[in-house]
């Protein structure tokens, strides 16, 4: 019998594993054999989820409703309600048709570089980054370009900084404030500038609010199309439940598009994984319509800590 000459895929073996998690599962694995051990691996809230988010979950469990198939973008009222939550705190108005529920914020990031990125497309890339997005960046053919921002500078690039790395390659750019992982915040002048820089060269912006709540001191978080409205239609918005409410586990994410990205993206999201569980989804419905006030109260306890 001859073996097949290769028996993974050679996109599925250049990539690693995530980083993050494997620390997590270490670190975990430390723990449950006695080890004091404090994990800076996965970003996860150390508190449960709100108690009115799960009841919610809950009464979903029993409603028939939730037991069959939903659209692939998501529960129609939960687009609305992110719609809704997206002018509330980030200033952006949306329509519910822009958003797509994904299955937490990953889907989401994959999603956005499967629906822009083309092989031989360049991605800018502010660096320290998070682990995950140069691995979607070349598993959707592209290539990532590192723009590195020390201590220094406190972690934040700078236009000089992008328009030397600019190419006629140039597709994306990653904006990610709050940053993970360094927790850097552009100012609400640092943000315009690169938005700007962006308009004038016709550069994608790819930007992960998902730490939008999570601001510390004199930090003040600024949504990037807020801040240059004229953005809006070459722009993808990330964010999630996962952090702000404590949902790691829910697996809820979204991300907010043009119409055209949004119609490619849901299309790719109907053959990979249909709908996100609607249990979940109507879990997430209760945590973005709901109040901020369990979140404030996590937020004092992380800046108290």
């Amino acid at each position: 019998m001859v073996e097949p000459a290769r028996r993974v895929s050679a996109r599925l073996q250049s990539i690693p594993e995530s980083a993050t998690l494997a620390i997590t599962a270490k670190a975990k694995q430390l723990r449950a054999a006695g080890e004091p051990v404090i994990g800076f691996g996965a970003g996860e809230p150390d508190f449960p989820t709100p108690d009115y988010i799960v009841e919610a979950a809950q009464e979903a469990v029993v409603d028939p409703a939730n037991h069959r198939y939903t659209p692939a973008a998501g529960l129609p009222e939960l687009r609305q309600a992110i719609a809704d939550k997206t002018l509330r705190d980030s200033g952006v108005a949306v329509e519910a048709s822009q958003v797509i529920v994904t299955n937490g914020g990953k889907q989401a990031v994959y999603n956005t570089f499967a629906a822009l990125t083309d092989p031989g497309d360049e991605i800018l890339l502010p660096a320290p980054y998070w682990t995950t997005y140069p691995e979607a960046i070349k598993l959707a053919g592209g290539t990532p370009v590192d723009v590195f921002a020390g201590a220094e500078s406190d972690y934040k690039v700078t236009v000089e900084q992008l328009e030397a790395a600019r190419t006629e390659n140039t597709k994306a750019l990653v904006f990610v404030s709050p940053s993970n992982p360094t927790g850097a915040v552009y100012t609400p002048e640092e943000t315009a500038a690169i938005g700007q820089w962006a308009v004038e060269h016709g550069i994608w912006v790819i930007t992960d609010e998902i730490y939008e709540h999570l601001v510390y001191d004199e930090a003040v978080f600024t949504s990037i199309v807020k801040a240059v409205p004229e953005l809006a239609n070459q722009t993808v918005i990330l964010n999630g439940v996962a952090k702000t409410y404590a949902m790691t586990g829910w697996r809820v994410g979204w991300m907010i598009a043009p119409s055209d990205v949004v119609q490619a993206a849901t299309t790719l999201q109907s053959h990979a994984t249909s709908n996100v569980n609607n249990i979940a989804q109507k879990a997430a419905l209760e945590a973005v319509a709901g109040p901020l006030d369990a979140v404030n109260d996590m937020l004092k306890a992380f800046d108290d800590r």
